[in-house]
C-alpha cells in the first residue's frame, strides 16, 4: 500500500518560509551534462562566490559536438575548481577539450589510479575515433566523419595540468575544501566530500556498496553533517538480484553457450568492470577443469596498459586483493620454495590470469569453436565488440550476454529488445572501400543490415547502487537537501517520488540539463575569538551563580567584544588590532590626519562655547610640547609657544584633537582616519565654520565704554531649560565688550550635566505629559519594594541592602532608584537604571515608556 506523502514535501521550498532569503545564501546548481539521462555527466556549483564542476564526460550514444555537455550555457572561465571522479567516458572523455578548448583556468583533481587509466583511455579513444567512428541512429544524417573534438596532442599537453589526490585527504584551493572518499564503482573512483564556507556537499558520482572481489565499497563518511547529497539514481527504484545469484545465472548461461558449440559475446568497458568479471572467469575455470578447453579472452587494445596499472595500485583495492597479492609475494621471494606456478594450488598474483588471455586486435584471433569473448566498447556502438556482434550474430548457436548497464540510444540497448537485424556498421566500412571525393563514403545511402539469430540474455554486475541500496544510504546521510543526476527521467521520477514518501522534511530535485536550481541555506556565522581578546572574555559557564547583580546582568545578556573581524576562506576570527600580525599575517597602519582653519572672528570661548553645545563635555587637555602652562578664566589649559598660545580641546572622549592658537586664530583638528573618528571631525569642521559666522563672534564695541554688563549677564545666568539658576560667578567689574569674556564665566548648560540636571529634566518631560502632581520619586530601591518585607532582623538586613543598593545607584550617577506616576487609580513606576516601566495598566503603560524614549531621544544621554 502506497504512503501518503506528507504535504510538506509537495510544496515548493520558496513557499515553506516567507523570510526573505539573502541571495549570498543560495546554492546554485545546474546540470550541463547528465540531467534526466544518463551520458555526459557534468555538473555546477555555485556557493557564495565560488563554482566548483564535477565530472567532464561525454554522450556515449552521440557523435561530436552533440555528444558534449552543454558548456555553451555556462561561463567556464569562472569556474574554481574541477573535480573528476573516475575514468570512464561518460564522466571524463571530454576534459581535454575543456582543458584546451575553453576558458577553464581553474585547477582540475582526479585520484592517482584514475589518471593513470584516463590517459591510456583518452588516447585509445582518439585512434578509435580516426578509424572507427560510428554512424548511429541518432548521428540523424552524418555520414560518419564527424569533427574530431580534440587531438592525442591535445591530451598530452593538458596531462600536467590535472593534480592527483589520495583517497581520504582532505585538500583545499581557494576557499573550498574537498576530500575523495571511496566510491567502489571502478578502480580509483571516488565520492567528494566539498565544503564551502561551512556547507558541506557530498557528491557521489557513480557509486556502488557492494562487496566485490576487489574494490573497496562506498561507506557513508562519519563524523560530518551532510547538508547536500547530489547522488545518481542510474537504477531507479530497481532491486539487483542477491550477487551469488547472479554469478551463478551468469556461467550458467555462458556454459550453455559453450555446450551447444557457440561463442559467447560479453561487451564490457575496456576498464573497470571487466576486471570483476575476469576474476569471476579465473575463478571458476580454476573449479571447473571440463571447461578449459574453451578459450577465454580479453579483447581491448588497452588490455595490457591497463592492467599494469591494477597491478600497480594494489593498495587502492580490498583485503581480498591485497592478501592474494602478499600471499604471491611471499612465495616469490621464498628461495627454499619448491611449489611450480603450472601448479594450480600455487597462489599467483591477483591479476596474474592463467586461463584468460589478451587480444590486441581480430587480426590474430583464430575464430575455430567454442570460446568467451570480453570485447570492448561495452555499448556496441563501434570497435572490436561491434565487429564481432556483426560477425556472429547471425549464428543462433551464439549468444550475447549484456553484463553492465546500457546507455538509451546504444545498441547494446537495442539489442536486448532483440532485434530480426541490426545495421552493418563495420562490416559495411571493411567492405565498402575508402572515401570518396567530398569527403562522402561510397553506397552510405544503401544500409546494409544483419539478421539476428544469436540468443540476448542481461546479467547486470554495474558497480551502480540500487534502489534500495540508493535509498537506504541517503537515509544514512541525512541531507536536509537531495539532488538526483546520472538517471533515465523515467527511473529518477519513481526514485524521487519513493523519497518523497519516506517523509522527515526531506527535499528532493531532480532538475533536467541546463535548469537553474536554487537551494537556501542559511548558516549560522560562528567567529572564533582569538589572542588577548580572548582572555577578557567570560565564559558563561565559568562565573558563579551568586554574582554580583552587574554580573548577573552580563551573564543573561551577553558580553560586547570589539575588536577587528578578519575572514580567511569563510572563517571569521575576531581579534585586537595589536594581535593582526600574529594570527592574520596583517600588518596595521596608523593614518594620522590633521587639519588646518583659520578663524577671524571668534575667540577659543566661543569655539568651546560652541563645541560643548553639540558634542556636549569638552575635555581639556596639557600639551606635551615644552611651553609655559597658563590656566585661563574658564580652567582651559593654554600653552605658550612662542608668541602664540595652544588650547587643546578633546571632543567625544579623544576622537577628535581641537588645536586652537591665538592671537593668530588658527584651529588644527587631529585625529586618528577611521570610519567613526572622520564623520566626528566633519561635524567639528562644521560647528567650527558654523561658529565663525556666528553673530556671538562680532564685537558689540569697538572702542572702550566706561558702563558694564554684570546686571545683564545675571539676568541671563539661568539655565537652557528657565527651571533653576547656574551656579553663581563674582564679576571682576571690568569687561572689555567682548561676549566671549562674558561667556567664558558661565558653564555650558549642555556640557558637564549633573544627575541632578538630568532627574529634572526629566521631570519636565513627564510633567508636560502627566501634571506636576502625578510625579513624585520612589526612594526605595527595586528589590526591596518588590519583597515588601519589614521589621525584625529581615528588615534590619533589607535596610542595610537598601542602603548598599542606594550607595550603588548613586555611583552611577542615578540620584534616586525611580519615579513613580499616578494618573486616576493606575501607578506607573520609572526604574532609572534601566529605565524600565511598571504598570498593570497597559496603556498607561505604554504611554509611560513612549514618553521615556523621547525623553532618551531628547537628552541623551540620561545615566548610560
Amino acid at each position: 500500500m502506497a504512503t501518503k506523502r506528507p504535504h510538506a514535501a509537495t510544496i515548493p521550498p520558496s513557499t515553506l518560509d516567507d523570510d526573505p532569503i539573502d541571495p549570498s545564501d543560495e546554492l546554485t546548481f545546474i546540470a550541463l551534462g547528465g540531467g534526466n539521462e544518463v551520458g555526459r555527466s557534468c555538473h555546477i556549483l555555485q556557493y557564495k562566490g565560488k563554482t566548483v564542476m564535477l565530472d567532464a564526460g561525454i554522450h556515449p550514444a552521440y557523435d561530436g559536438l552533440a555528444a558534449l555537455p552543454f558548456y555553451d550555457e555556462f561561463d567556464l572561465g569562472s569556474v574554481d575548481v574541477l573535480l573528476v571522479t573516475h575514468f570512464h567516458m561518460d564522466h571524463a572523455a571530454s576534459l581535454p577539450y575543456v582543458l584546451a578548448k575553453t576558458p577553464f583556468a581553474g585547477k582540475t583533481y582526479m585520484t592517482h589510479p584514475t589518471k593513470a587509466i584516463y590517459k591510456h583511455l583518452m588516447q585509445d579513444s582518439v585512434r578509435v575515433q580516426n578509424t572507427h567512428t560510428s554512424t548511429s541512429a541518432s548521428s540523424g544524417g552524418t555520414d560518419g566523419y564527424i569533427h574530431q573534438l580534440f587531438s592525442e596532442q591535445d591530451i598530452l599537453s593538458t596531462l600536467p595540468q590535472i593534480q592527483t589526490i589520495s583517497f581520504n585527504t582532505t585538500h583545499t584551493h581557494n576557499g573550498i575544501r574537498f576530500t575523495p572518499l571511496p566510491a567502489g564503482h571502478v578502480l580509483g573512483a571516488c565520492m567528494y566530500l566539498i565544503e564551502i564556507a561551512g556547507l558541506n556537499i557530498l557528491f557521489t558520482g557513480d557509486y556502488s556498496r557492494e562487496t566485490d572481489r576487489h574494490l573497496i565499497p562506498a561507506s557513508v563518511p562519519q563524523g560530518v553533517k551532510i547538508d547536500l547529497l547530489i547522488t545518481e539514481s542510474t537504477f531507479g527504484i530497481s532491486t539487483h538480484v542477491p550477487r551469488m545469484e547472479r554469478e551463478t545465472a551468469l556461467m550458467k548461461s555462458i556454459t550453455s553457450i559453450l555446450n551447444r558449440g557457440g561463442r559467447a559475446l560479453l561487451p564490457v568497458f575496456a576498464i573497470g568492470r571487466a576486471q570483476e568479471l575476469l576474476l569471476i572467469f579465473e575463478d571458476y575455470w580454476a573449479r571447473h577443469e571440463e571447461y578449459r578447453r574453451y578459450p577465454i579472452y580479453y579483447a581491448s587494445s588497452l588490455a595490457r596498459k591497463c592492467m599494469v596499472v591494477y597491478q600497480t595500485y594494489i593498495e587502492a583495492m580490498n583485503a581480498n586483493i591485497r592478501d592474494k597479492f602478499q600471499a604471491a609475494s611471499a612465495i616469490t621471494n621464498s628461495t627454499s620454495s619448491t611449489t611450480s606456478p603450472e601448479d594450480p594450488d600455487t597462489p599467483t598474483g591477483p591479476w596474474d590470469f592463467r586461463f584468460i588471455r589478451s587480444l590486441k586486435s581480430l587480426d590474430r584471433f583464430d575464430d575455430v569453436g567454442g570460446c568467451v569473448m570480453l570485447a570492448s566498447p561495452g555499448m556496441l556502438q563501434n570497435g572490436v565488440s561491434r565487429a564481432l556482434l556483426e560477425r556472429w550474430c547471425p549464428d543462433p548457436k551464439n549468444g550475447v550476454v549484456i553484463t553492465g548497464y546500457s546507455v538509451e540510444g546504444t545498441m547494446a540497448k537495442q539489442i536486448m529488445l532483440e532485434p530480426d537485424s541490426i545495421p552493418a556498421v563495420m562490416t559495411n566500412r571493411a567492405q565498402g572501400g575508402g572515401v570518396m571525393g567530398g569527403g562522402k563514403r561510397e553506397g552510405m545511402n544503401e544500409r546494409v543490415m544483419v539478421p539476428r539469430r544469436c540468443t540476448v540474455q542481461e546479467y547486470s554486475f554495474a558497480a551502480h547502487v540500487d534502489g534500495s541500496e540508493n535509498r537506504e544510504f541517503i537515509e544514512q546521510v541525512g541531507a536536509e537537501v537531495v539532488v538526483l543526476v546520472h538517471g533515465e527521467k523515467h527511473n529518477m521520477m519513481r526514485l524521487k517520488s519513493r523519497l518523497l514518501g519516506l517523509g522527515g522534511g526531506m527535499k528532493v530535485f531532480s532538475p533536467a540539463n541546463c535548469e537553474v536550481l536554487k537551494v537556501p541555506f542559511r548558516r549560522e556565522k560562528v567567529v572564533r575569538v582569538v589572542g588577548r581578546l580572548a582572555n577578557e572574555v567570560q565564559v558563561p559557564g565559568g562565573e558563579k551563580e551568586g554574582g554580583e547583580g552587574g554580573e548577573a546582568k552580563r551573564r543573561k545578556e551577553g558580553q560586547v567584544v570589539s575588536g577587528v573581524l578578519v575572514q580567511n576562506d569563510f572563517k571569521l576570527s575576531l581579534m585586537a588590532p595589536e594581535d593582526l600580525k600574529e594570527y592574520a599575517g596583517l600588518t596595521t597602519t596608523t593614518i594620522l590626519c590633521r587639519q588646518r582653519v583659520t578663524l577671524g572672528a571668534a575667540g577659543v570661548e566661543l569655539v568651546r562655547w560652541a563645541l560643548e553645545g553639540t558634542f556636549g563635555g569638552v575635555n581639556i587637555m596639557p600639551s606635551s610640547r615644552d611651553a609655559e602652562e597658563k590656566v585661563g578664566n574658564g580652567g582651559e589649559v593654554a600653552m605658550k609657544n612662542g608668541s602664540q598660545e595652544e588650547t587643546i580641546m578633546e571632543v567625544m572622549g579623544g576622537a577628535v584633537r581641537v588645536i586652537h592658537r591665538s592671537p593668530s586664530g588658527e584651529v588644527e583638528m587631529e585625529w586618528e582616519g577611521n570610519v567613526a573618528n572622520d564623520g566626528i571631525a566633519d561635524a567639528v569642521m562644521a560647528v567650527l565654520l558654523s561658529v565663525e559666522s556666528s553673530p556671538a563672534a562680532v564685537r558689540q564695541s569697538a572702542q572702550s565704554h566706561s558702563h558694564n554688563h554684570q546686571q545683564q549677564e545675571r539676568e541671563k545666568s539661568w539655565d537652557a531649560f528657565g527651571d533653576s539658576p547656574v551656579e553663581d560667578e563674582k564679576m571682576d567689574g571690568k569687561m572689555d565688550g567682548v561676549l566671549e569674556e562674558k561667556t567664558a564665566r558661565k558653564r555650558n548648560p549642555l556640557a558637564d550635566v549633573t544627575a541632578e540636571e538630568r532627574l529634572s529634566r526629566l521631570f519636565m518631560f513627564l510633567e508636560a505629559q502627566f501634571g506636576e502632581d502625578a510625579i513624585s520619586p520612589v526612594a526605595t530601591p527595586r528589590f526591596v519594594a518588590s519583597n515588601g518585607h519589614s521589621g525584625g532582623e529581615d528588615g534590619e538586613d533589607e535596610g542595610k541592602v537598601a542602603a548598599l543598593e542606594l550607595a550603588r545607584l548613586h555611583d552611577l550617577g542615578i540620584p534616586v532608584p525611580g519615579l513613580e506616576i499616578k494618573v486616576d487609580k493606575h501607578v506607573a513606576k520609572v526604574w532609572l537604571e534601566g529605565l524600565e516601566v511598571e504598570c498593570g495598566n497597559k496603556t498607561l503603560g505604554d504611554r509611560v515608556r513612549a514618553v521615556v524614549e523621547r525623553a532618551c531621544g531628547t537628552l541623551a544621554p540620561l545615566w548610560g
